[in-house]
């Protein structure tokens, strides 16, 4: 796998040509110095059995969909483990090797990969495209696709960030802009309820200290001018907010190493939810998403 780095001087990236993937983000902290905010693998031959997907993207379609899937009324059955697919399994795009195409003055870089119609039950060949840039003090994805024949494409990033490697996340303070969460049955696959966060643990709707709270679950987010989410570590100051195009986001905390997941796409188990937005995309479509991650300092809470 080759490695690439961009570097503005106020954000490095480190990328992997294997599964596109984040490997570093280099951001400064309150003492003028650099922090990197994701957990990624030192080793980067372990990514290639990497479980947890760290700093992956997740292709054709991220999160749990219940086997057979839906294409314009024709039922596919696709690969599952006890009727689940998680993550596009098996030959998910997150161990695949991505093709460059291009890397510009180390301030934006695009990769490409074709996945072949059939895959894991998936209708349709697809090309995918991803381009990740900085600019001044923001790290933007930007997600790009076309298939050709209809097909269901849910894209997303699996980067774990800790703004502050010496402390554990529970010191980070977090707002997520949403008033509603999906509720999901025991499989952790969406219903097609939405419950409001109100009065519940899911409530981030004003700045808190996250806590001990372990989370997979899935926020239908509010869209307004700030940041869907924000993120805060005291200590060294690191503020992150994201924003998004897409409709929701998956908060995911794994259960052995100190690291939170944002992941900004569609809602899960789409093609068998005809209440859900559509995440299907015919040949003349092109499927577009685009999330940037602004990286500032916060004095105080």
């Amino acid at each position: 796998m080759k490695t690439y780095t961009l570097d503005n001087g106020n954000i490095k990236a480190v990328f992997l040509s294997y599964g596109a993937i984040l490997h570093e983000l280099w951001v400064k902290n309150r003492y003028g110095s650099f922090t990197n905010v994701i957990q990624g693998l030192k080793n980067l031959n372990e990514y290639i059995s990497d479980s947890w997907s760290r700093g992956a993207i997740i292709g054709r379609y991220a999160g749990r969909l219940i086997n057979p899937i839906k294409v314009n009324g024709k039922l596919y059955e696709i690969e599952n483990e006890k009727g689940i697919m998680l993550h596009s399994g098996s030959e998910g795009w997150g161990k695949k090797n991505w093709a460059l195409v291009n890397l510009i003055e180390k301030k934006k870089i695009e990769f490409k990969y074709e996945c072949p119609s059939g895959t894991t039950g998936f209708p349709g060949k697809v090309k995918a495209n991803i381009s990740y840039s900085l600019e001044n003090n923001k790290f933007n994805i930007d997600y790009s696709a076309i298939t050709e024949s209809p097909t269901h494409i849910n894209l997303t990033n699996h980067a774990y960030f800790n703004l502050n490697n010496k402390e554990p996340i529970g010191e980070c303070y977090l707002k997520i802009n949403a008033d509603k969460y999906l509720e999901l049955d025991k499989n952790l696959v969406p219903t097609g309820k939405k419950l409001l966060v109100d009065k519940t643990s899911f409530d981030f709707r004003n700045l808190k200290r996250f806590g001990e709270i372990q989370l997979d679950d899935y926020f239908v987010l509010n869209h307004t001018n700030g940041p869907v989410v924000e993120f805060f570590e005291p200590k060294n100051g690191i503020n992150m907010g994201i924003f998004t195009n897409q409709p929701g986001l998956v908060v995911f905390t794994p259960p052995h190493f100190q690291a939170i997941c944002f992941e900004t796409q569609k809602f899960s188990n789409t093609p068998n939810i005809d209440s859900f937005p559509s995440t299907l995309i015919n040949p003349n479509e092109v499927y577009l998403h685009k999330t940037s991650f602004v990286f500032n300092i916060h004095r105080n809470i």
